[in-house]
């Protein structure tokens, strides 16, 4: 991430403030959820969570709860030439706004009553001391919304990354080899080429009864519809792709349940290709011939969402819900059918959004994949 694009977020952050009349912008974040956080730092916590104090004119400071031994290597996971190591928030940040002579008399918060644990936001509100607390998550959120060229190459780096995960487990599948045993080959490839978190979720037609869930010791059975999902963060990045293997020849029950979950991902994406910055409703399920359980798990597991520095960003994406599509947003599309009166199948792409509609941000087709048996 080049420092010159950090600094123009500073900068575009320093503009909402000015305009809302804020001296102080308080940003939290911790393993669990540090969008915000990475965002205006670039820091990713390791371990617990960290804060960072942007003043309106001084140079921010990042405050992280940790030993003073782990300083050295977080300060290499941030911009911030400042970064204080504190077993309290309340301390580090008394000692930030000391070090700047700062007296602020409106701060803003940004995921900070949201994530820090009550103990801990009890005693930093007493640093505050008679300032002003307001709630300004809406700035990061628009600020967020839109990606710069920076945030969608990687994006699209991690979603490379992940096409080669999956062509690994299409390489690999064979009857009676365990769940685990590919989960930890794909992860391999993954951390391999860089990837600071990966995620894998898999569901069976042999198991109806059972959504998408983590790896077991199971063995994979030969015919069955096995729909895998794999996402991951690179250099803070995520994306997600799903894809629908089928061990050995597939069914034309599998083929027809994958045939419908295209058709209903093509009829969501032409919805979202309307003519940008206008309102839009989402819609297109219910007219790809599905079965009610069909639409039913395509609602429960929804149509998709933002992706950037969260794996799940808004807006979040839901038939008949409305959002308006802008230039340089990044979003995954998701359509997945699965359950016991229904076919298997799973689709999921990562897309960007251009003055001419939706581009793809993977190259995987979208075709169901026959791999060995």
């Amino acid at each position: 991430m080049p420092e010159q694009e950090l600094r123009q977020r500073l900068e575009g952050v320093r503009a909402g403030m000015k305009e809302r009349g804020l001296d102080l912008l308080l940003v939290y974040g911790d393993s669990w959820k540090f969008g915000h956080l990475a965002y205006i730092s670039h820091f990713m916590p390791k371990n617990r969570g960290a804060l960072a104090v942007v003043p309106v004119e001084a140079e921010p400071a990042l405050v992280v709860q940790e030993p003073s031994r782990n300083n050295p290597f977080s300060t290499t996971l941030t911009w911030f030439d400042e970064v204080r190591s504190v077993g309290k928030f309340a301390q580090g940040f008394s000692e930030a706004v000391k070090a700047r002579n700062l007296s602020p008399k409106k701060v803003g918060l940004v995921a900070v009553e949201e994530q820090l644990n009550y103990r801990e936001w009890s005693e930093l509100k007493k640093a505050f001391g008679d300032a002003q607390l307001s709630n300004y998550q809406d700035l990061f959120l628009s600020l967020r919304a839109t990606k710069s060229a920076t945030e969608i190459r990687l994006i699209q780096e991690v979603s490379g990354i992940l096409e080669k995960s999956l062509s690994i487990f299409q390489r690999e599948a064979r009857t009676g080899q365990k769940e685990y045993e590919l989960f930890a080959l794909m992860e391999r490839e993954a951390r391999r080429r860089g990837v600071e978190d990966f995620r894998f979720l898999i569901g069976r037609s042999s198991q109806p009864e059972v959504g998408l869930r983590p790896a077991t010791a199971a063995p994979i059975e030969k015919g069955e519809a096995l729909l895998v999902t794999v996402a991951a963060s690179y250099q803070r990045y995520w994306a997600e792709l799903g894809q629908t293997f089928c061990l050995g020849r597939p069914s034309p029950e599998i083929e027809k349940g994958h045939s419908q979950a295209a058709e209903a991902l093509g009829r969501v994406a032409a919805v979202i290709n309307a003519p940008l910055s206008r309102a839009v409703t989402i819609s297109g399920i219910k007219e790809a011939g599905l079965s009610a359980a069909a639409a039913d798990s395509i609602n429960a597991y929804g149509l998709g969402n933002g992706v950037g520095l969260d794996m799940v960003e808004e807006p979040l994406l839901r038939e008949g819900e409305t959002f308006v599509p802008r230039e340089g947003m990044t979003l995954t599309l998701r359509i997945c059918i699965h359950g016991r009166e229904c076919a298997s199948a799973l689709i999921a792409r990562p897309f960007r959004l251009t003055a001419s509609g939706l581009q793809p941000l993977a190259n995987l087709e979208t075709g169901l994949i026959s791999t060995g048996a």
